[in-house]
């Protein structure tokens, strides 16, 4: 047998060798198997207060698992790991694990009784991190010299777990970077090139609303029509706000599942439901120290309604599956287009919650009441859509085509009339540089208001729900069930599709049976 040094040399040599803890616990394994009877090992961090134990990895021969598993410890099995505190220090021996819990519970021992176990608790600076487990299946009892042996790397195991630890903070908080980067990405990538149009003509009043309340933490509401550019103002609002360093995140509540929407929102841990792989940050805490807009809160399910009044009230959330109580600071915008009084008033709106959104509410007017604005919004449509499209435009707006826009009036609001720019520009390709854009407006919004059955009296007047049920049927109609796409019936209706659908669920109807 080798002597102590060259003992410790090549073990230490092993451990400390690679930051992965499993294959460093691997390399050990084989070192040891050169010196004493082993069939596997496993390295557990204790919680502080020893309410659970986690097994960080377990190694035995031919495999290596990184087991992240938490253990429960019962009251008896607390107090029996503190009474045989001194003990484990000097490397307690167990050669009969089914008389030992705490330690037959741990991955290879369950239930076995012909193993030789040897516990070794790890200690850095007076507390207690947890413990390293070596087992030989058999009956093979290990020796106290054996144990002595083990002895000697205490401080290598404690300062492998140590450094494994750090690791895999230093991993959890890369990956929350490079999240968070692709996230944000994103959302620049969206967000840029928006502008205010109108903030010196139909958006004045609007814009000074903005002034006054963005440099403080108030909630905002802002309701307007679908398409009138709530999201634009909202993004006036962040960045016009002492957050504006901080991240700006944005969660349309209407296309989100309601079985996804606590999830989405306030995150989740690994393994808390179904398809929960790993634990994932909800966009409340990729906002922290900023803000967040949430788009068609109306839309909001009730269970997530009572989550989102806590963050109201305490400033924290909790993740789905988790019991960790975490402290959020977020300004919250809200958007909508419903009536959410009338809501409150039907019941499916929380009172206490809509009281909290509406200390600054803003009414965005709608593009019909602002027709003054939709020259400067073409110009600025026609630079921002060539450059998104690389479509090379040497077009000119004639007078009588900006009338034509402006005789319009707009149900889908500045959405339509950005949908309408494009498709002019897509088909002016290939057109001389003096051939003006023709801008292709669609009617059938007009026909649809004009053609929904009214047979309303007033001794029957319909719910709100019923009104929209019916006009989104008559729409999905007229596009034979299509619901995205450039003839689908989410741009009639001036919609994302995914809110469409949302909506549609909601409502009960399935474009495949109209």
């Amino acid at each position: 047998m080798f002597d102590k040094t060259t003992f410790y040399y090549q073990a230490v040599k092993r451990l400390c060798g690679n930051l992965d803890i499993e294959a460093a616990l691997m390399d050990c394994l084989e070192y040891l198997e050169t010196v004493m009877p082993v069939t596997g090992m496993n390295l557990h961090l204790f919680a502080k207060d020893l309410t659970h134990v986690r097994i960080l990895a377990d190694v035995s021969k031919g495999k290596q698992i990184k087991m992240d598993r938490i253990i429960s410890l019962p009251e008896d099995a607390r107090a029996k790991v503190m009474n045989d505190w001194s003990k484990m220090r000097n490397v307690l021996i167990i050669n009969h694990p089914k008389q030992y819990p705490v330690i037959g519970s741990l991955p290879g021992l369950t239930g076995k009784d012909d193993t030789s176990i040897m516990v070794m608790s790890l200690v850095m600076e007076e507390e207690m991190l947890g413990g390293v487990t070596v087992f030989s299946k058999g009956k093979k009892p290990y020796t106290r010299e054996q144990a002595a042996f083990i002895t000697v790397l205490h401080d290598p195991f404690a300062i492998a777990m140590s450094n494994a630890l750090k690791h895999e903070e230093v991993l959890i908080l890369k990956n929350m970077l490079d999240d968070d980067n692709r996230f944000l990405s994103q959302e620049l990538l969206r967000i840029s090139g928006d502008k205010i149009i109108g903030s010196n003509n139909g958006l004045k009043n609007v814009m000074e609303m903005v002034n006054r309340v963005a440099p403080l933490d108030s909630p905002v509401l802002l309701l307007g029509e679908t398409g009138a550019g709530k999201e634009i103002i909202a993004n006036a609002v962040h960045y016009s706000s002492n957050r504006k360093e901080g991240p700006f995140i944005k969660v349309n509540c209407g296309a989100i599942p309601d079985t996804l929407i606590d999830s989405e929102l306030f995150g989740h841990e690994k393994g808390a439901f179904t398809g929960a792989l790993s634990q994932k940050r909800g966009r409340f805490e990729r906002a922290n120290q900023g803000t967040i807009l949430l788009d068609e809160i109306g839309d909001l399910p009730p269970q997530a309604q009572v989550r989102l009044l806590r963050v109201f009230q305490e400033k924290e959330i909790e993740r789905v599956g988790g019991t960790e109580t975490i402290e959020v600071d977020v300004r919250i915008i809200a958007s909508t287009n419903r009536d959410l009084e009338t809501m409150v008033d039907s019941g499916s709106f929380r009172q206490d919650l809509w009281f909290r959104l509406n200390v600054f509410p803003i009414l965005i007017p709608p593009l019909r009441e602002r027709k003054e604005d939709i020259p400067d919004l073409v110009h600025h449509f026609i630079e921002r859509k060539s450059e998104e499209l690389k479509i090379q435009t040497y077009s000119h707006i004639t007078s009588s085509a900006l009338e034509q826009l402006k005789a319009h009036d707009w149900p889908g609001n500045v959405r339509e009339l950005e949908n309408i720019v494009e498709r002019a520009l897509i088909q002016h390709q290939g057109e001389g540089k003096n051939s003006p854009l023709v801008f292709d407006i669609f009617t059938t919004r007009k026909e649809t208001l004009d053609t929904i059955p009214v047979s309303w009296t007033n001794t029957h007047l319909p719910r709100l729900d019923e009104i929209n049920a019916e006009y989104i049927r008559h729409v999905l109609n007229l596009t034979k069930g299509k619901v995205g796409g450039t003839e689908g019936a989410a741009i009639i209706l001036g919609l994302h599709p995914n809110t469409l659908r949302g909506r549609m669920k909601k409502l009960g109807i399935q474009p495949r049976k109209l």
